[in-house]
């Protein structure tokens, strides 16, 4: 956490009591404890998206969408989390803050950029955080933590209020300890309620082998992966490979879209304040000046085409199912997006398209550390994947859920 306003949370938490005493009816999330990250305005606090270009702002001077939202629906709001500097780069010691810590194990990250409510809900410090999502910010946290993180479709929840990365691409969502937690929050602020059950029958799940063999994850990875189709199975759901059109430049579309959109964004800072900046973010940032405007209207037209090719996927599966990272969370080592070990191959390719994505605990790895497997759906398909990731936990055939690390948590 990078803000906690104590007194107003306590505050907040009182009237939300003194409702319930005069028989008021409770909101869906009445009095739960909500940690925000911090590029969404909350109201009374500052925005820095732990950055130097915004020491000395002053508290914002309105809600976020998303965290009127959970206002409304009787959310405390009780402060602020940690995110990597403009939610780009990687974890780094030069922002104002120092990076957030893995629960599991404070020498290791607990995967960006949303690393606080990751953390947070992780350590069980709050039940569930809003974290924001550009190409995995929301999933790989949460595969990290041992929790589980669902990305909407884009579009779906508003963004006004937010510090953007790339517009085109960010979304907000919830990191919760289980899927029925997060499919609750995120009926709150997209204002959708809550997702019906399942149907009766099993799903068609495809597995999209081309990106794995594209980046082939480790060991353990693939051994929970493998565990995890037998459950599916076991529960009665058809699964099996399926080609993703391309697989081998989603990836790439992806980098020259948001590169070239956060340069966009931050270009002025660059030029004026550039020496505010981290090195990190600072070289993150500047990539997207390499990007003229014949790469971003190639990759405009790539991204519709593969855009088509993901949504004609679904007219043979329901849903895929892939790693959320290719391992374990790595060390906590500065690095940035160019430098750092790649951990979001497996979730860029469906913040391109637009497709809501949900990561949940599958075990651990070697090193006694979370691991995730996501699940995507069709575009604006929200409800049924979260129906399913519901249906799952509550399923005999399915082993896992998210842990709490005693060892840690509470020290």
């Amino acid at each position: 956490m990078v803000h906690v306003d104590e007194e107003a949370a306590l505050r907040e938490a009182a009237d939300r009591a003194a409702a319930l005493a005069r028989g008021e009816a409770p909101g869906a999330l009445h009095g739960v404890p909500v940690a925000i990250k911090d590029v969404l305005d909350v109201a009374g606090m500052p925005t820095r998206a732990n950055s130097r270009l915004f020491e000395g702002a002053g508290p914002a001077g309105r809600d976020s969408a998303v965290v009127a939202r959970l206002r409304a629906a009787g959310a405390v709001i009780v402060g602020k989390a940690h995110c990597w500097e403009l939610s780009v780069g990687g974890p780094s010691a030069e922002p104002p803050c120092p990076p957030a810590r893995n629960p599991w194990d404070p020498a290791r990250e607990p995967g960006g950029s949303s690393s606080g409510p990751g953390a947070a809900v992780g350590a069980a410090l709050v039940p569930v955080a809003i974290g924001g999502d550009t190409g995995g910010s929301i999933r790989l946290p949460a595969s990290a933590c041992g929790i589980v993180g669902f990305k909407p479709s884009h579009g779906l929840v508003p963004m006004d209020g937010a510090l953007p990365f790339a517009s085109s691409l960010d979304v907000a969502g919830p990191l919760a300890r289980d899927a029925r937690d997060a499919a609750l929050v995120h009926g709150v602020i997209a204002a959708t309620g809550i997702p019906g059950r399942l149907p009766p029958g099993g799903l068609r799940i495809g597995i999209p082998m081309a990106l794995l063999d594209r980046t082939p994850p480790a060991s353990d990875m693939a051994a929970r992966l493998e565990e995890c189709i037998a459950a599916l199975r076991r529960a009665g759901h058809a699964v099996g490979p399926v080609s993703l059109p391309a697989a081998e430049i989603f990836n790439a579309c992806y980098f020259l879209v948001a590169r070239a959109e956060a340069h966009a964004r931050w270009r002025d800072a660059l030029r004026a304040a550039g020496g505010r900046l981290g090195s990190i973010a600072r070289r993150s940032l500047s990539i997207g000046a390499f990007i003229d405007e014949a790469d971003v209207a190639r990759a405009t037209r790539l991204r519709v085409a593969l855009r088509a090719g993901f949504d004609a996927l679904f007219s043979g599966v329901d849903l895929l199912c892939l790693p959320t990272m290719p391992g374990e969370a790595g060390p906590l080592d500065p690095g940035d997006a160019v430098t750092r070990p790649d951990t979001a191959p497996y979730t860029r390719p469906f913040s391109l398209v637009g497709a809501p994505a949900i990561s949940m605990p599958c075990g651990r790895g070697s090193s006694g550390l979370p691991l995730g497997v996501q699940f995507v759906g069709a575009r604006g398909d929200d409800a049924r994947l979260l129906a399913f990731a519901c249906a799952l936990e509550e399923d005999p055939a399915w082993p896992w859920r998210a842990e709490l690390p005693e060892a840690f948590a509470w020290k």
